[in-house]
């Protein structure tokens, strides 16, 4: 067991825990190490935890996984190679899964089969060659306000991570959480308490500054192993290596974002013209027994700009009417909108009388209950200190 470096303890229990479960889980040595590292080497929690994994997999018919056909590709990935102490690495352009779409159109429960399918087909063919662990590149560009105000994207995503850290234990080398956009530190606060401290030491964020996380991924993987997307010199049919992609290539462009501009976190944004002496607004809806956040952020290219939210039929104003110089800085903002109605963003340009405002601007309502915590509490340049 030296690729997971086993201590001369950890050796004792592995052979006691072999007289206890060896007839249930006939499995090497590695993997039993596993399910006694995720228990701090406890044998009866371990075991615990071993026989919850067995039910696990007859309830969900893991085993029968190997013949089903997915009807689509739900969640593409890619192994793109291998690290530089030879393990596996994977990247997961998870900023492009449209989960959101998934969970509407009903597909969740094949969805979670093809999750299923995935862990299982990367495990099983690591694992053949003596390999159990494995690197994974999580790429969260483009992973917007769109997916993380929806209850059931953020719950199934939570579900997925307990499954995760209840079933295949210690198969993870390392994580590298790259182009982390301002969403994820939400994300990430919920998902700290279901993460096992091992697997946390495990995890390292950074945010959009590209140089930052290439020069750590280049550290540790050569640049012939990841695709030049992603600063490598990977070969491929084209940059992204598209034509390695799971179950089939993706389109050339898959990576590429059109008719839209993104800020530096990946969140998108919309660019509208203002008219002069006139004022844009826009509405949305708070349905009873919802909890929402209403967030915002924009500029103006040149010059300043009336900005107010009110409620209703201007029933009172959350946010006051002012003149935002938001050609200087970024405006930004967020509030719990709990009162169950219409609540009206308005960008006022009246006081110009000849001149037009180029205004980009990325607004939304976040159908969520938020915790007790600081959007910005989480460093997402954590592994850079």
């Amino acid at each position: 067991m030296a690729g997971l470096g086993a201590t001369i303890e950890e050796l004792k229990k592995v052979s006691e825990f072999r007289a206890i479960v060896g007839k249930i889980y006939p499995k090497p040595d590695e993997k039993l190490l596993m399910w006694l590292r995720a228990r701090d080497l406890d044998l009866v929690k371990a075991e615990k935890m071993l026989r919850r994994h067995l039910l696990w997999r007859r309830n969900n018919e893991i085993e029968e996984l190997q013949q089903w056909r997915s009807p689509k590709v739900f969640f593409p990935y890619v192994h793109i190679g291998f690290d530089k102490e030879s393990s596996p690495v994977y990247l997961m352009p998870i900023g492009r899964w449209d989960i959101r779409s998934v969970i509407e159109l009903g597909d969740i429960v094949p969805a979670v089969r093809f999750i299923y399918q995935t862990l299982e087909h990367i495990i099983s063919s690591t694992n053949s060659k003596g390999i159990y662990q494995g690197t994974v590149i999580c790429d969260f560009d483009g992973f917007g306000y769109r997916q993380i105000a929806h209850r059931s994207v953020l719950q199934g995503m939570l579900d997925i991570l307990l499954v995760f850290e209840a079933n295949y234990p210690e198969v993870l080398k390392v994580a590298y959480v790259i182009n982390a956009p301002r969403t994820f530190n939400y994300l990430f606060t919920l998902a700290k308490p279901l993460m096992n401290s091992r697997t946390l030491g495990k995890v390292q964020i950074f945010g959009p500054n590209r140089q930052k996380w290439q020069e750590v991924l280049l550290k540790y993987i050569d640049a012939d192993q990841i695709p030049r997307f992603w600063g490598g010199t990977k070969p491929g049919r084209d940059e992204f290596c598209s034509d390695d992609w799971f179950l089939e290539p993706l389109p050339p462009n898959y990576f590429r974002r059109k008719d839209s501009c993104f800020d530096e976190y990946g969140e998108e944004w919309s660019t509208i013209k203002v008219p002069a002496r006139d004022k844009i607004r826009f509405d949305y809806v708070v349905k009873p027994g919802e909890d929402s956040i209403l967030k915002w952020e924009f500029k103006t290219e040149g010059y300043d700009i009336g900005f107010s939210i009110y409620y209703g039929d201007e029933e009172y104003y959350p946010v006051k009417y002012q003149r935002v110089n938001s050609h200087l800085q970024n405006h930004h903002g967020f509030f719990n909108a709990d009162r169950p109605g219409n609540y009206t963003v308005e960008f006022d340009n009246t006081y110009s009388r000849t001149r037009a405002k180029t205004l980009n601007c990325s607004i939304g309502l976040c159908r969520i209950s938020p915790p007790d915590f600081n959007f910005n509490e989480i460093s997402l340049n954590e592994a850079d200190t």
